[in-house]
């Protein structure tokens, strides 16, 4: 063996070293990377057309929003219950598929507090670009997160029937009496299909001062938010009941509003639409 053949078996053998040593090195950082602490708690990330919903282990459900403590670690369930769609925290580098019929999961640390975006990074429809959320990074301390107070946030929803936060814009408190109450407002079974009839009636008159009773009889959340859409400048600003679980109900009050035609519609999905009257 002449000395030029024995210097590249020896370069050969250094070479596969090498590869072997980052191989093995590279197994063990993924290996650590995808081992769930024991001490995470477990959040199930649900996507449907087009919304995520959260719940968190205590049974208290999120739609629209999502609130972390900084430091906790967090093991994210995504299943979807209609088409595939991408489960994505961009500033977290959090991204896993919600496939129907599959639970994938992830896990993660917030290190940092504050207001982040959750959306959904896989075309999933016609309002894929509306499929969005918001991540609430909180910091440590007593009862950094009071799920039962979680409702007064406007969009996020708790198990209850009727979402506090419907009173923020709009809304009208428990204390309204049965004096006060005007017409109803129903949003049909199925309004969430494209073409299928979303509210009842889709023309709604009432008189100043009433307050409007609305029942959401469909299976999946919905809004009722002045405005023909939300590129509407007012939209929100005159009458919104934030987020209505399926089969919940929520107020609109007429106090504030003059004479006159408003349009409205779902933030959820913004195809449903109706036409308020004050007369």
């Amino acid at each position: 063996m002449t000395s030029h053949s024995m210097y590249e078996w020896i370069y050969v053998g250094v070479v596969i070293t090498v590869l072997c040593w980052v191989g093995a090195d590279s197994w063990n950082i993924e290996h650590m990377l995808e081992a769930v602490p024991p001490n995470a708690e477990v959040i199930k990330v649900i996507g449907q057309q087009w919304f995520w919903t959260f719940q968190h282990v205590d049974g208290t459900r999120e739609v629209g929003q999502l609130h972390v403590i900084k430091g906790v670690p967090y093991r994210f369930e995504i299943v979807s219950t209609d088409v595939i769609h991408s489960f994505n925290i961009p500033d977290f580098a959090v991204l896993t598929d919600a496939v129907p019929g599959r639970i994938n999961t992830v896990w993660n640390v917030f290190d940092v507090p504050g207001q982040y975006l959750i959306q959904c990074r896989e075309y999933c429809g016609l309002l894929h670009y509306n499929m969005r959320a918001q991540l609430f990074v909180l910091p440590p301390g007593p009862k950094a997160i009071d799920h039962d107070s979680i409702s007064q946030v406007p969009a996020a929803l708790t198990a209850s029937s009727t979402s506090a936060s419907n009173t923020a814009a709009g809304g009208a408190s428990s204390a309204t009496t049965a004096a006060t109450l005007g017409p109803k407002l129903s949003i049909l079974a199925g309004a969430s299909t494209q073409g299928n009839p979303a509210y009842a009636p889709d023309t709604l008159s009432a008189k100043k001062g009433d307050t409007i009773q609305v029942t959401n009889k469909d299976t999946v959340p919905h809004t009722v938010t002045n405005g023909k859409d939300a590129s509407d400048p007012t939209s929100g600003k005159l009458f919104d009941t934030s987020i209505i679980n399926g089969g919940s109900t929520a107020q609109v009050s007429t106090a504030k509003l003059s004479a006159g035609s408003y349009p409205f519609h779902c933030t959820v999905h913004p195809y449903m639409t109706g036409l308020l009257k004050i007369q």
